[in-house]
């Protein structure tokens, strides 16, 4: 029962945060309530975690994805994980404590400058729940340009949106793109499973 109570409890905390930061910060969040249970399973079931050595994850928010996310990895696989908002990454980090292969950061534009400080050379999944709706559009292009160049030859960026909008954006960068629709959540969402790029430019 005080585990039940105590789990109620953080995850009460964690919703009062997240709609907190949202109304705060609205450029930053693009929806009032973390990800459900069901988009979750959406997203990672597309994960081949017994071959998923480095993964990172762009706007944890409260660390939903998080959590599943070590749960699921590898014990000796590397998790990067990018949160802008400091009061959901100190969330995630008190969550978190001794794990070490999960290092936080808060600027995913910086993606490959974690990959290599981490020496990583690639990303095997690169998990994806920024609005880029709403991000400035440099910021976004900057970002993806990122996640295209880090994805290694067979990896996948799978990201969420809650509108078809960013689909013509993602079919110019990158290839194979397959999407799902996820009714379950608020508001519903479709999830998109992209491969790299062919126009790949540059390295890090």
């Amino acid at each position: 029962m005080r585990n039940k109570d105590s789990k109620f409890k953080r995850r009460s905390h964690e919703a009062a945060t997240f709609l907190k930061r949202f109304f705060t910060h609205p450029g930053r969040i693009g929806s009032v309530a973390p990800s459900s249970k069901f988009l979750a399973h959406a997203i990672l079931s597309q994960v081949d975690w017994a071959n998923a050595k480095n993964i990172a994850e762009l706007g944890a928010g409260t660390g939903v994805f998080t959590r599943d996310i070590v749960k699921l990895a590898r014990a000796d696989a590397n998790i990067l994980v990018f949160e802008i908002d400091v009061s959901l990454r100190r969330l995630i980090k008190e969550e978190h404590p001794e794990h070490k292969g999960l290092k936080l950061y808060s600027d995913a534009q910086k993606l490959g400058e974690a990959m290599r400080e981490n020496n990583i050379e690639n990303f095997d999944y690169i998990i994806s729940s920024l609005p880029f709706t709403v991000l400035p559009h440099d910021m976004s292009e900057n970002i993806l340009n990122a996640v295209n160049k880090t994805l290694s030859a067979k990896g996948r960026f799978i990201a969420y949106q809650y509108s078809r909008i960013m689909k013509h954006t993602l079919q110019e960068k990158f290839s194979d793109i397959k999407s799902q629709y996820v009714l379950l959540n608020i508001p519903p969402a479709f999830v998109f499973n992209c491969a790299r790029g062919a126009s790949r430019t540059g390295s890090y």
